[in-house]
């Protein structure tokens, strides 16, 4: 009988980071088992859901604001961030990356703007927001990359 290696050993966010195979475990190994994200999404830039954490899901008018938002930021730094029904203030936005936070809950998000899909993670307070955001570049540029 085959011995079954782990597809993923998770580590700290600067450390090499050892790539899953299927969307949902990207969500479950690379973003949640971190413990810097709280809910994560993978959304193609056309709306359709690839994978998410259990019970998680962002509209589809979320991802059309997200993704105008890469191309023109200004309705994100007027009317923040929403993604899962959450609005954040938008701390950062840039052509391949937005950040928003909520500062009197510690909460915050992170999306990432891949060829074909975004990376969306949350983080609640308490988790470090530095990890978040770390975990989530590094898997969006790894996608970009592929």
């Amino acid at each position: 009988m085959r011995k079954i290696e782990p597809i993923l050993e998770v580590k700290k966010p600067e450390e090499e980071i050892i790539m899953p195979s299927s969307w949902n475990e990207y969500i479950s190994l690379v973003l949640t088992d971190s413990g810097f994200v709280t809910n994560s999404a993978i959304y193609g830039t056309e709306g359709r859901k690839w994978a998410s954490t259990p019970g998680y899901g962002v509209t589809c008018d979320e991802i059309k604001t997200l993704v105008f938002g890469f191309i023109d930021p200004s309705k994100l730094w007027k009317d923040g961030v929403r993604v899962g029904g959450r609005t954040f203030t938008c701390t950062r936005a840039e052509s391949g990356l937005i950040v928003g936070r909520e500062s009197t809950e510690g909460t915050g998000c992170v999306v990432f703007r891949c060829n074909k899909c975004l990376v969306i993670a949350t983080h609640e307070e308490g988790a470090h927001p530095g990890g978040c955001y770390n975990v989530v570049t590094k898997l969006g540029e790894y996608l970009k990359e592929q």
